[in-house]
């Protein structure tokens, strides 16, 4: 792949990541209403969702030319 692509479609899911985030957490944090249990777990896909973001940040300034590792 070339560079371009790779930082759209890296762009593309950390957008994803963010939007499953954001969604997580209001669906984790909304007033509960009735006395069912819930339906998703909506904490450990937000928890995951952020952990993924943070993997494309770092993908990302890779891209950009940061060295992120020990090599």
């Amino acid at each position: 792949m070339d560079r371009s692509t790779d930082l759209t479609l890296t762009l593309i899911a950390l957008a994803i990541c963010a939007g499953l985030a954001v969604l997580g957490l209001k669906g984790r944090f909304r007033e509960k209403t009735d006395i069912r249990p819930y339906r998703v777990p909506w904490m450990p896909i937000a928890l995951l969702a952020i952990a993924v973001g943070f993997m494309l940040i770092v993908h990302l300034a890779n891209l950009f030319g940061f060295e992120t590792g020990q090599r």
